[in-house]
């Protein structure tokens, strides 16, 4: 019976951990594209990049 409460505690702390180093990484990137990308990348020049890729990856499903 021990063993249980000690796995289920156990299981309950990893799954916590988990949670706060993925709100962690969630928060620096947001961070990151919000402030940083910005200043060093052009707004039209960002657009520009992501309709291209976004024409690559339509390509790529329609020869699927």
């Amino acid at each position: 019976m021990s063993g249980i409460f000690d796995q289920f505690f156990t299981l309950g702390k990893e799954y916590i951990d988990t949670l706060l180093h993925k709100a962690k990484l969630s928060t620096l990137f947001d961070f990151f594209t919000e402030k940083v990308i910005p200043t060093f990348v052009n707004e039209k020049d960002l657009k520009h990049f992501y309709e291209k890729r976004m024409e690559e990856v339509d390509e790529f499903i329609y020869k699927l």
